[in-house]
């Protein structure tokens, strides 16, 4: 009896076809046929990085003072403009976390190409955005010819780009991102986002200690990031005000603990999604 997993016979067809057979063709002909679509964003200030990259379905570009992605469809319908939105703004809560500084992103509107070549601009409402984080320690490694094999530019691709196609995925992810980014655009310094990142595990999980287990991080972690946001006399906690004193902002050792928990919740929960 034949194996009922294997893969099945190839006939002759099949090996006339080659390598890409008639579902690869076909794809290739079909796009051909359809309109390019490049949706703008506009990055205030410019960011401190410039590359391209594939986040599907969109190949994305961020360049010195926009976000473009670019995408072949047959029409630029609302739930495709929904769908490059929420990548852009992805792109945009990525960058936030990697560099923790603030940046607006504002919609642009989009350029259609169609198969002949012929383009057509259209300006849509603008669509407000995120923040950005620059400044970090650089580095650069080249072999013996000169060639950079690895750069913090490299690793800062690579991970905002990891970052971004596993928060596409997880709504968790994305609001914990956003709770950092708010964060780090406040100017007064409240700790309380960051303890909203924890109560997003918590939910999630149904407990801080089964939180904490999930994440392979310890209670006392999640612990010392509570208590300092619910620290009565803390004005920049959760509960400024709530006791009679006396009352003092947190110390630099508490906000790092606040920022180093915060982070390795984020990081842990990322690693875990697939993609």
């Amino acid at each position: 009896m034949r194996d009922a997993s294997a893969c099945p016979p190839e006939n002759a067809a099949t090996r006339e076809m080659g390598s890409f057979g008639h579902s690869t063709a076909d794809a290739i002909i079909a796009a051909e046929t359809m309109n390019k679509y490049t949706f703008i964003w506009t990055i205030s200030p410019s960011p401190a990085v410039e590359y391209a990259d594939t986040i599907p379905p969109f190949d994305v570009v961020i360049g010195k003072n926009t976000i473009t992605l670019t995408i072949r469809a047959n029409s630029a319908d609302a739930q495709l403009i929904d769908q490059a939105n929420e990548v852009a703004h992805d792109v945009a809560r990525s960058l936030s976390y990697e560099h923790s500084s603030r940046f607006d992103v504002a919609y642009g509107g989009y350029e259609e190409e169609a198969p002949t070549g012929s383009k057509s601009a259209y300006v849509i409402a603008r669509i407000s955005g995120m923040s950005v984080m620059l400044g970090s320690a650089e580095f650069e490694m080249r072999d013996s010819d000169g060639n950079v094999i690895d750069s913090s530019a490299i690793q800062r691709r690579k991970r905002l780009t990891t970052l971004t196609r596993r928060a596409i995925l997880d709504p968790n992810l994305r609001d914990m991102l956003d709770h950092r980014s708010r964060y780090a655009s406040d100017p007064d310094g409240r700790l309380h986002p960051l303890y909203d990142v924890l109560q997003v595990v918590e939910r999630l999980y149904r407990g801080r200690k089964k939180a904490a287990k999930a994440l392979n991080m310890t209670c006392a972690d999640l612990d010392a990031l509570a208590r300092i946001n619910n620290d009565p006399n803390v004005l920049n906690g959760r509960h400024p005000g709530n006791s009679p004193g006396p009352h003092r902002t947190a110390s630099e050792a508490e906000v790092n603990t606040c920022e180093r928990v915060a982070r390795a919740i984020i990081d842990n929960y990322a690693a875990k999604i697939a993609i």
